[in-house]
């Protein structure tokens, strides 16, 4: 986990400032932090380079009991694994890039997980809106942007500005319309939230055990069968017609577990039982570096998620 800077300056308005307000005041009058252009959250959050984070995102999130029996029992996670993170790649960013419209995206998303509840198999229910439940399923995006920030790219933030990155994430979740309670005031606050969760909340289940499995496998699953597969359009027929092949399959198996594994803290992998070596910590930190190099030689028309293109 990155560590924390020091709180922003006084005349920015921290989430800490925007949770109390929104205590005195109704949902949607609070004021809110300006997400554009200008802002730290735009220029990562649609980067393509989330694709080496996203994966480990998603394994996190299966990780947290509610979120693995919610998967088990309201998706089609055991027959495509990877779609339910495609599918709603678009409406996430959108919660960030659709301007004027995002907060109208991100009531979308919310709703869509109004249905999603249960009872995990100890009585214990569940629901995808539970704000404990639904604040972890963010935050392992706040840390995706975070990570690419930091180690998938060349630029280097103040402290002043990594507090502004997560004060910016406070917004993004805000524009959920889910109650903003377990929100952590400030960055040092979200890493020691975070590791809590890992330390404490996350736990082998089901749906966790089969997405490890998938991983481990000689050859990933054909990602070109996703309608949603974050493709740029002019590389999309290229995609259709070498991911369904068992070679480019197999060729792309070892650099996914890499990335997927290697992104989750070390205390994660021994918890949950997953191989790490010091070849494959060398091997990772080789892959992060030589992208961050070469990222400059990518055309910036390819260097986009289509929503933060859009955007």
């Amino acid at each position: 986990m990155m560590v924390a800077g020091p709180q922003q300056p006084e005349t920015q308005t921290s989430c800490h400032q925007r949770r109390r307000a929104h205590e005195l005041t109704e949902i949607g009058r609070v004021d809110a932090v300006t997400l554009n252009a200008d802002s730290l959250l735009w220029r990562w959050a649609g980067d393509l380079r989330i694709a080496f984070e996203g994966g480990t995102a998603g394994l996190l999130q299966t990780m947290h009991p509610a979120i693995g029996y919610a998967l088990i029992e309201h998706s089609n996670f055991f027959e495509d694994p990877v779609d339910r993170v495609f599918r709603s790649l678009p409406g996430i960013l959108g919660t960030v890039y659709d301007g004027p419209d995002a907060a109208t995206t991100g009531t979308q998303v919310r709703d869509y997980h109004r249905d999603i509840k249960g009872h995990m198999p100890d009585g214990t229910r569940y629901h995808a809106l539970n704000p404990e439940t639904y604040w972890w399923a963010h935050a392992t995006f706040q840390r995706m942007v975070d990570r690419v920030a930091r180690y998938w790219d060349s630029y280097r933030l103040t402290d002043a500005q990594w507090e502004q990155l997560y004060d910016e994430g406070c917004e993004w979740y805000r524009r959920y319309g889910v109650s903003d309670s377990v929100v952590p005031a400030d960055r040092r606050a979200f890493d020691a939230e975070f590791d809590r969760y890992c330390r404490d909340v996350l736990e082998p289940n089901p749906a966790s055990d089969y997405l490890i499995d998938v991983i481990n496998r000689v050859a990933i699953p054909d990602m070109s069968t996703s309608p949603h597969l974050p493709a740029h359009p002019r590389l999309r027929p290229l995609a259709d017609r070498l991911l369904p092949t068992w070679p480019v399959r197999a060729a792309l198996a070892v650099p996914m577990r890499l990335v997927i594994f290697g992104g989750l803290p070390a205390g994660v992998r021994d918890r949950f039982g997953i191989a790490w070596s010091a070849a494959d910590e060398t091997a990772y930190r080789s892959v992060r570096s030589a992208i961050r190099v070469a990222w400059h030689l990518v055309p910036a028309s390819l260097k986009w998620h289509d929503a933060a293109r859009r955007g």
